[in-house]
């Protein structure tokens, strides 16, 4: 039996106290061992080591001797387990650091100053994140370096609107985007238009300094412009965000102020294309290639084949569960599509359209668990995990959902009704009834969603 380097799920005994108990459990084990494997501390030490006076970055070198002052700033979800490790490799060199993370994420560190601020909808701490992330990078001269870590969740951690903008505009604006049921970056082609620091810009204040860019990648292809947002030019246009707005029927709801600014095109409004000559260098230290291909090894040394779906994984979530769902149910059917027992994986980002004054709490991993095990029945030996891999699953403290054909039942069986619940996304108390969600606390990663669907 493999070894879990680290407990990541907390609730295991209760998820593993009924229903398909030996399946539950590998689906967990596979989870777990996957969430391990894209820890960006230990990948940031495999990414940047020190050698007496050399810093080596993804195998490209400085010469510390030449650099007169090196700080650190950063912000996202994975960004403190990046923090750490840089901590650990610069120490003493490093003159100033600030990195801001989601609230109840954050520990001391000895040269990195760490603050909090909230996630997926910003607030005051947020803005006053960025004004740190702005003195920093225009203090920052030729010869000095600055060390920019970046992850998801950046852009509620740190927000710092255009003028005529304000804070409770772009606090409106993320609310808003967050519920429409757009791709993340669709969401992100509207906020950076409506942000001094977003699609490069801050990259333009930290020049002529040399910057070096981290990222731990929740973008479905691992684009670099996606994950390096501060410090990479932006191929989005001011356009599409007015196109993004119109597309998810919010430009009548959004802001009057917002409306305004994006009715008049000027030049200055749009993002840079370029930085031109600025010295930059970016290394992705974990991919969300790296989520899929763990959970592969994994479920192999438990006895499944593992069969990738798809990396790209879109859409509503409940709709995307029982897509993939059924696709498991004629697995298990035919024996046709794959060779059982086997272990189904899909990783990307879907989503959760809000109409209306929701009745509960939930999120896009705990809506995809439940819509998949809808049409699921006690006879068919199949399991579904779906989790966040930063372990806060929407605005939750859950992780995402583990169901399987008991699930329905169980509900039911304490009068509720499965199907309502969900549809009124109130899947947060549905499965915390049921015992099917997965609790791990911070991860401190933040990949791709992961879903794990096992069939024997």
């Amino acid at each position: 039996m493999p070894i879990i380097k680290n407990q990541m799920i907390k609730n295991r005994e209760e998820l593993l106290s009924h229903g398909l108990v030996k399946a539950r459990k590998s689906c967990l084990d596979i989870i777990e061992y996957a969430l391990n494997e894209v820890d960006p501390y230990h990948a940031t030490h495999r990414a940047v080591q020190l050698h007496q006076e050399i810093l080596i970055v993804d195998n490209q070198e400085y010469d510390l001797k030449t650099i007169d002052h090196i700080y650190v700033i950063g912000a996202g979800k994975a960004t403190f387990r990046q923090a750490q490790a840089m901590d650990e490799i610069l120490g003493d060199r490093i003159d100033e650091g600030v990195v801001v993370v989601k609230h109840g994420q954050a520990k001391p560190l000895n040269h990195i100053k760490i603050l909090e601020s909230a996630h997926p909808v910003p607030d005051q701490n947020s803005f006053e994140a960025s004004l740190e992330m702005i003195r920093l990078s225009k203090k920052a001269k030729e010869n000095d370096l600055v060390i920019c870590l970046m992850s998801g969740g950046v852009s509620s951690n740190c927000c710092y609107p255009v003028d005529g903008i304000t804070d409770a505009d772009k606090i409106e604006m993320n609310r808003l985007l967050v519920h429409c049921g757009a791709q993340v970056t669709e969401i992100m082609s509207v906020r950076r238009h409506l942000s001094k620091i977003k699609g490069g810009r801050l990259g333009l204040m930290i020049q002529p300094a040399t910057c070096i860019t981290l990222t731990v990648s929740d973008a479905i292809g691992d684009p670099l412009e996606w994950n390096a947002d501060w410090t990479h030019p932006d191929s989005s246009t001011f356009q599409d965000a007015v196109d993004i707005l119109h597309r998810y029927g919010l430009w009548d709801k959004i802001p009057a102020r917002v409306r305004d600014y994006f009715s008049n095109f000027t030049k200055e409004k749009e993002t840079p294309k370029s930085l031109g000559n600025g010295k930059f260098q970016y290394c992705m230290t974990v991919k969300t290639e790296d989520l899929w291909k763990a959970a592969e090894k994994q479920s192999k040394k438990l006895g499944f084949t593992p069969y990738l779906l798809t990396s790209e994984l879109k859409g509503e979530s409940r709709e995307a569960g029982r897509v993939l769902c059924s696709i498991a149910r004629e697995a298990h059917k035919s024996h046709k599509l794959f060779d059982i027992p086997c272990a189904l994986i899909a990783t990307g980002e879907t989503g959760v359209r809000i109409h209306g004054e929701p009745k509960g709490k939930g999120g896009a991993n705990q809506e995809l668990g439940c819509g998949a095990c809808l049409d699921l029945t006690p006879e068919e030996n199949i399991v579904v995990g779906a989790i966040d891999t930063d372990g806060t699953d929407g605005p939750t403290d859950y992780a995402g959902a583990l169901t399987d054909g008991f699930s329905v039942n169980r509900a039911q069986g304490m009068g509720m009704d499965f199907h309502r619940e969900l549809m009124e996304h109130n899947t947060s108390e549905l499965l915390k009834n049921i015992s099917d969600i997965i609790y791990t606390g911070h991860t401190g990663s933040n990949v791709n969603d992961l879903v794990v669907i096992l069939v024997s």
